[in-house]
């Protein structure tokens, strides 16, 4: 069956949207974006971010979804729900105990975040403070260095899976990667992914320490590796920026990105999510939701 154009979306946010909206319905769709340069088809030149393409058979159905949204609802920068969506406030603290979790799962219900990450030994109280909340727990591995042995790292994902974590952030080994051995390091990712499906997996690359030339290799390596998600880094090596969440868009070959590390205002949210981020991690979370709130409102 053919694939036929659904509709044109403007930016990452709206397509971040409409690609939640039709997945929750079990629409099968396609983005084809600006940034495609191979012709299968279906892609042709387009002004804006991209277009969504549905199989002929639920066209209807889809027209019906759009018509349902409408396109107020369906453009994000009109609303901080919307930013909510792609938002995973994070509470990674070494010092932070039950009341900072408690305290932070509380937000999280509130802003209707995509995700609440977590320490893992939090991960089973997030779990059931967060049940029917329709908020992910997101929990990490080899953090934040990524240093222990790829055994360790899967039995840790395992476990972490097994106590209802459906997202994972593994940290790439960069010792392996900048030594020459970047296939046993995506080697590594790729039994994880394996592992832990139907869970997701986010690879950590710290791009501000692989520099550009092996930030884009990992990226290529990791296209077909089974993880969800390229992440810029763990926050610990300084700020997530515009280039670095480009050249994972660039490189990625399709795969989700996910800035993290710096993540201070809703100015710079944007600013990631108009480079190409899907997903933001940030402590601030919260407050740039209550940021976009004020200033959305202000404008109506």
């Amino acid at each position: 069956m053919a694939m036929v154009k659904l509709k044109a979306v403007d930016n990452r946010f709206q397509a971040d949207v409409w690609e939640q909206a039709l997945s929750a319905e079990g629409i099968d769709h396609r983005l084809r974006t600006f940034a495609d340069t191979a012709y299968d088809g279906l892609y042709v030149s387009q002004k804006g971010f991209g277009v969504f393409y549905v199989e002929e058979a639920e066209l209807e159905r889809a027209k019906m979804l759009v018509e349902a949204l409408g396109t107020p609802a369906a453009d994000p920068l009109q609303g901080a729900e919307a930013l909510a969506g792609v938002i995973e406030h994070t509470l990674l603290d070494p010092e932070a105990g039950e009341a900072e979790l408690e305290t932070h799962l509380a937000q999280c219900r509130e802003m209707g975040c995509v995700a609440a990450c977590v320490s893992p030994w939090m991960a089973p109280a997030a779990v059931a403070g967060l049940e029917g909340s329709g908020v992910a727990v997101c929990s990490v591995v080899g953090f934040p260095l990524g240093t222990p042995s790829g055994r360790t790292k899967l039995q840790e994902a395992i476990e972490l899976a097994g106590e209802g974590a459906t997202e994972l952030d593994m940290v790439l080994n960069r010792g392996l990667a900048k030594g020459g051995r970047m296939a046993q390091a995506v080697d590594e990712a790729a039994e994880l992914a394996e592992a832990i499906s139907p869970a997701r997996l986010k690879v950590i690359l710290e791009t501000s320490q692989l520099g550009p030339e092996l930030s884009a290799q990992a990226a290529q390596a990791l296209a077909h590796s089974g993880a969800a998600f390229l992440k810029t880094g763990s926050g610990y090596f300084g700020p997530a920026t515009v280039g670095d969440v480009e050249l994972l868009a660039e490189h990625g070959g399709g795969l989700a990105v996910k800035a993290a590390g710096g993540i201070r205002d809703l100015d710079g949210a944007l600013e990631l999510i108009e480079a190409g981020a899907s997903r933001l991690g940030t402590s601030n979370g919260y407050a740039i939701w209550q940021e976009a709130v004020r200033r959305w409102a202000a404008q109506d």
